[in-house]
């Protein structure tokens, strides 16, 4: 139990800017971080949600939309849109697979960046703000958690390409109890979101949020022949936002 609490702490630390305890670091707990997450998504999630039902009691439900998505990007200090714009910036401007990784190392966001997560937030924003409030409630809530679901799934292939980055010494099989506990996490948001969307809408989320992510990366694998912290952040971002298109797709 001590391990498991440890593994999930790190994992949360990792995915998030919440200042929370830095403790029971070892290198064995940290390579299980990912099999959990999916549970920081969860309850990252169900923040995100109840934080937008608050808001659009208060204001029209766009300007809540967009103040939720601020919320989420103060929450994870917006570690995965960065990985997007450096992610699209390489992919589109680099020459070959050698340039594009040397363009996504650059802190600088370019034309490519810049442009590409201005339309995914603004995907994601809209779909937020014309959806029901429950629909976008659970939306928010299975769209975060098999988005970092898919992460876990892409580092667990073991294609991480950068001797030392985000994803350093996390790319060890998942193997079953890591399975275990994602499907588990899964259900449970699946079954919290059932109460906002339905069967259908809980399923389309789930299905176009693992094909959304599953389509990124395999283009990015065809470009770069491997996983980098900025693929992987982008992952999230591309699930997500399929998650959310699903989940408007049934309101």
């Amino acid at each position: 139990m001590r391990d498991t609490l440890a593994s999930a702490l790190l994992a949360a630390q990792f995915l998030t800017r919440l200042p929370l305890p830095a403790r029971g670091y070892s290198p064995e707990r940290w390579a299980r971080t990912p099999q959990y997450f999916a549970a920081v998504g969860l309850v990252l999630g169900l923040v995100l949600a109840l934080l937008f039902w608050a808001a659009s009691q208060l204001w029209p439900q766009g300007l809540a939309a967009v103040l939720i998505l601020g919320a989420g990007l103060v929450i994870t200090g917006a570690l995965h849109e960065d990985g997007l714009a450096d992610c699209l910036d390489g992919l589109g401007g680099g020459r070959d697979r050698a340039h594009a990784l040397e363009i996504m190392r650059d802190s600088q966001i370019g034309s490519y960046g810049a442009l590409g997560l201005g339309a995914v937030l603004g995907v994601q924003a809209t779909a937020l703000a014309t959806g029901p409030l429950a629909t976008g409630m659970g939306a928010l809530l299975v769209g975060h958690a098999v988005s970092r679901a898919m992460m876990a799934w892409a580092l667990g292939q073991g294609r991480y390409l950068r001797a030392r980055g985000a994803g350093t010494g996390l790319t060890r099989p998942l193997g079953r109890a890591g399975w275990v506990r994602i499907f588990v996490t899964l259900v449970l948001a699946s079954l919290i979101s059932l109460l906002f969307l339905g069967i259908e809408g809980v399923m389309s989320a789930l299905v176009s949020g693992v094909l959304a992510g599953a389509v990124w990366r395999r283009w990015t694998l065809r470009k770069l022949g491997g996983d980098t912290g900025d693929t992987l952040g982008a992952l999230q971002i591309i699930s997500l936002t399929g998650a959310l298109l699903g989940a408007m797709a049934w309101p």
